[in-house]
């Protein structure tokens, strides 16, 4: 058995020494960290900037209107500036021409159409407080009457929603989709690299030395593990930065998500990598390769869409449909977490898709070994299932 594995290990070390070379590997990790630290530090950096509005008035602004949206701008983390003109259409051609974000004019306020967001409401909020302030002032009450009445608080507001976090859904759907990618990447790349041996009959000088089994497992894994790492690439940083940072896009919850996804992957690609590499052996060119893996693509792809349309579209976590995509060993890699970020997915349900599809797993492989081991010794023709299944070779 030592020996089984060390042979392994050669065909596994050789594998990844040569991917790891590869001028497209170093520029897919690459291209993933930077996308993962940009998802992390660009909100932060935009978040730092603060935002400036621009008040036009005709004339000085009036000091209590200065003071007033001073105060709204400490409070909102924002800042404001004013200009001013000496007639209605100076003020007005200062907000059309992006020089304003509101113009101030009597009993009109213009606003920008899309610079301005809430801004508007807050100006005339703190129109309408100074001149209540005035008319209390001259109604009798004294400045400190006046300011007791402003400063009466208003009800505090708590947000009320639904159980479900969207952002927490988002990074589910987002996982779903990467592993879907990952899944088809990583075994169109054992399905290229298994065609390729055969092709070039590097596979009969490594079956001189070693057992076809050791061959299979050995570039499975590399493959496996070099898709892994660059799945941590991506989605590491964003992990920590849910669990560290409060004020991150997404929940610190997510970081649990995303280790499961991890899992999923791994159970997936169990699944499917050996799958793919049974389905490369059968193949004569390398040229080949996409049509015979179409339909194990397919079947990874429908499991994905399907999903998306019944988890997602649907908004159905606890549907028939839902479930069964969930709990299916061959849609499970795919569907579990986009559900699981839901939140509404019993933990019984997770451990007991997890046992099916380990299990299937276990079960495919023995049957990829089987058609491998038999497709590989057989060229000149592409082969066909029932030849190797058959035990004609």
């Amino acid at each position: 058995m030592g020996s089984w594995w060390r042979g392994t290990a050669l065909v596994f070390q050789r594998a990844t020494v040569e991917t790891l070379r590869s001028r497209a590997f170093r520029i897919l990790t690459g291209v993933l960290l930077l996308m993962s630290l940009g998802a992390v530090l660009v909100p932060q950096v935009l978040a730092q900037e603060t935002k400036t509005y621009t008040v036009a008035t005709i004339g000085a602004a009036p000091p209590e209107l200065v003071s007033a949206l001073d105060a709204s701008g400490r409070a909102g983390e924002f800042e404001v500036e004013y200009v001013t003109g000496a007639t209605r259409d100076e003020v007005r051609t200062a907000v059309r021409e992006g020089d304003a974000t509101v113009a101030l004019a009597g009993d009109t306020l213009y606003a920008s159409s899309t610079s301005a967001g809430s801004f508007p409401a807050v100006v005339a909020q703190a129109v309408v407080s100074v001149r209540v302030a005035r008319q209390l002032a001259e109604a009798g009450l004294t400045p400190e009457q006046v300011g007791s009445l402003q400063g009466i608080r208003p009800p505090t507001q708590v947000s009320v929603g639904d159980l479900h976090n969207e952002a927490r859904g988002a990074v589910g759907l987002a996982m779903g989709l990467v592993l879907n990618l990952a899944l088809l990447y990583a075994g169109g790349t054992i399905a290229t690299a298994v065609a390729t041996e055969k092709s070039t009959r590097i596979s009969e000088v490594l079956l001189a030395v070693l057992r076809p089994g050791q061959i299979l497992v050995g570039t499975v894994l590399a493959v496996g593990v070099i898709t892994l790492v660059e799945l941590l690439v991506l989605g590491a940083p964003l992990a920590v930065a849910a669990r560290i940072r409060s004020d991150f896009a997404l929940p610190a919850v997510a970081t649990t998500d995303i280790a499961l996804a991890v899992v999923w992957f791994l159970l997936g690609f169990a699944v499917y990598g050996f799958l793919f590499a049974a389905a490369g052996a059968l193949v004569d060119k390398v040229t080949e390769v996409n049509t015979v893996v179409q339909p194990i693509s397919g079947m990874l792809l429908a499991g994905y869409l399907l999903s998306f349309f019944f988890i997602v579209m649907e908004d159905e976590a606890h549907g028939f449909w839902s479930v069964f995509l969930s709990m299916f060993p061959l849609s499970a890699p795919v569907a579990m977490p986009l559900r699981w970020a839901s939140g509404e997915v019993p933990v019984y349900q997770q451990a007991v898709a997890m046992a099916l599809t380990a299990a299937t797993a276990v079960g495919l492989v023995v049957l990829a070994s089987t058609v491998y081991r038999r497709a590989l010794l057989v060229t000149g023709h592409r082969v066909r299932i029932r030849e190797v299944m058959g035990g004609a070779v």
